[in-house]
């Protein structure tokens, strides 16, 4: 039978070096006072034992526990999974670990169930359809918190987005620069900021190469919310000359849709562009999809 190891801990270090327990503590915290004879003799004690420094336990001395929570609606989302992927390295090489946090739907109201039981020293959201109560409590607990890639209007907190009223212009340009006036923006059933801008760069720029509106219709932002939506556009009279697609999801089930059941051919019968790049994106499927492509890496560095 194998017998567990009993846990090293840091009073077995400091009998081993020959210092207290709380010099062993302060050894292990960043920018503590303490001599490089002394932190030479705890290290070597440490690696003798195998000891490895309790992050909780550090955090009740510190105040500090290194940890950022992550707020991340559809994680699995490949534009999410990647940019949690990016944020979580760059967190670590500022010496912070990431804690994804799950988050829950209530009907109308978005909540994150016990955020503060992880003590976490700031959070990271990339939702734009939670209430503002997450951010007035990370207020009240003096939490920083930082909006990625979204902006809850009427808080107070930082955000850091792409510029999507130009991501907008430049599905517009693509467009009115192969000449054609039938076009639509299809976007997802909640309205967010960063959304309404890309919305307003893209009808904008429309509008004043060409002189006509396009249409922005309004589907889902998941693939199979958004089929019977697009079933329905398709489906009255003659399809639109080209679609902007608020993401690539969208833009793909747009494709499925126009090519298998209505016998399109994309993009000589409709012209679609997507948001995102994500990889999917590539598939063979898809390699006539061309998308608005952001920059997650230089996001996830800010």
């Amino acid at each position: 039978m194998n017998i567990p190891k009993q846990t090293v801990t840091s009073k077995d270090v400091a009998k081993l070096a020959g210092v207290s327990q709380s010099t062993v503590s302060r050894v292990f915290v960043e920018g503590s006072s303490v001599s490089e004879k002394t932190k030479q003799k705890v290290f070597e004690a440490a690696k003798a034992l195998n000891y490895r420094p309790n992050a909780f336990a550090r955090s009740l001395t510190t105040n500090q526990s290194k940890l950022i929570g992550l707020v991340f609606p559809d994680a699995d989302y490949p534009i999410h999974m990647k940019t949690l992927q990016l944020i979580s390295s760059e967190l670590q090489k500022l010496g912070y670990s990431a804690v994804l946090i799950p988050w829950q739907v209530d009907g109308d109201s978005h909540s994150i169930p016990n955020i503060f039981q992880y003590r976490v020293d700031g959070v990271i959201a990339a939702s734009a359809t939670f209430n503002t109560a997450l951010y007035e409590e990370c207020e009240e607990f003096n939490i920083p918190i930082v909006q990625y890639a979204r902006v809850v209007e009427g808080t107070k907190s930082s955000y850091v987005i792409s510029d999507n009223y130009s991501a907008g212009q430049i599905a517009a340009q693509k467009f009115a620069d192969s000449a054609l006036n039938d076009v639509v923006y299809l976007t997802g059933e909640v309205p967010t900021f960063t959304n309404q801008e890309r919305v307003n760069g893209f009808c904008d720029e429309f509008q004043a190469l060409t002189g006509k509106p396009p249409r922005v219709i309004e589907a889902n932002y998941d693939y199979s919310g958004s089929l019977e939506e697009i079933r329905t556009l398709l489906s009255a009279g003659k399809p639109p000359q080209a679609v902007f697609c608020a993401t690539d999801n969208l833009a793909m089930a747009f494709m499925d849709i126009a090519r298998f059941e209505f016998n399109l051919d994309v993009p000589n019968d409709v012209q679609v562009i997507g948001f995102d790049d994500i990889p999917q994106a590539t598939w063979l499927s898809y390699q006539c999809l061309p998308s608005v492509k952001t920059s997650p890496v230089l996001l996830a560095s800010r």
